[in-house]
């Protein structure tokens, strides 16, 4: 068993952006303000005139958690596995897995990228990584 997310109206240009590939995020048209989770009016001015802008998917690990006991049925034999909290260059901050590094590797301040996992078909959940090093 696997928690797959739902799309709704007001989380769909955010499911829809991550199948291809966009990390996207809402922006307050009024106020400049960027934020996530989806939310149906601006957290900074209440404004309605929302938009959804794609982030560059850079950040860096705001914070992070290793669970060890099982919140939910669909997560039992798949402990422990970390939780970060991601903080986007544009500001708004993400929880998301952190994959292709060792948990016990993961720092905060490191700096990661967005990746896309397909967890079920026509599903994709947007994760981090950590960032690839300049060549």
């Amino acid at each position: 068993m696997r928690i797959v997310p739902k799309s709704n109206g007001l989380t769909a240009p955010y499911w829809e952006g991550a199948r291809q590939g966009r990390l996207m995020v809402q922006h307050c048209r009024a106020c400049g303000w960027m934020w996530h989770p989806p939310t149906p009016i601006c957290n900074a001015c209440q404004s309605s005139d929302i938009e959804w802008r794609e982030s560059s998917g850079l950040g860096e690990v705001y914070s992070h958690t290793t669970v060890h006991h099982a919140a939910h049925v669909a997560m039992q034999g798949r402990t422990p596995y970390l939780v970060a909290l991601v903080q986007l260059e544009e500001g708004p901050r993400i929880v998301a897995n952190i994959q292709d590094c060792p948990m016990e590797e993961v720092r905060i301040g490191m700096k990661v990228e967005v990746t896309f996992e397909e967890i079920s078909p026509g599903v994709i959940l947007p994760q981090f990584r950590p960032r690839a090093r300049p060549q």
